[in-house]
């Protein structure tokens, strides 16, 4: 399988948020001509250019760059906190054993 590059990823990434390339060019203080040049692969983003777009599409540096964790830790955290937003106390205590259940398997399977 082809190895994405750093231009797919953002551009890929870009679209599952909603976000045109102007919209995002924008929120990151650069032009949506280098938006473009990065998505099509003919630029590199600078370290800078690529932390900002990185935390404005809710991933990781490393997610793009190498392929690793593709959501920050900040990302997961306020998924889940949506989940439970306006649940009882005894709700999220019972999914809170599921989930550790689930894990406990996993960690299991993997011997």
């Amino acid at each position: 399988m082809k190895e994405k590059l750093i231009g797919d990823k953002i551009r890929e990434a870009r679209r599952a948020a909603g976000l045109t390339q102007w919209q995002l060019a924008n929120r990151i203080f650069v032009s949506e001509s280098y938006i473009a040049l990065i998505e099509s692969n003919k630029r590199n983003p600078s370290i800078n250019v690529l932390t900002k777009i990185a935390e404005e599409l809710g991933l990781t540096t490393d997610h793009i760059v190498l392929d690793t964790s593709s959501r920050s830790d900040e990302s997961f955290t306020v998924e889940w906190q949506n989940l439970i937003h306006g649940r009882k106390p005894e709700e999220i205590r019972s999914a809170l054993k599921m989930v550790e259940s689930y894990l406990q398997c996993l960690d299991e399977l993997k011997g």
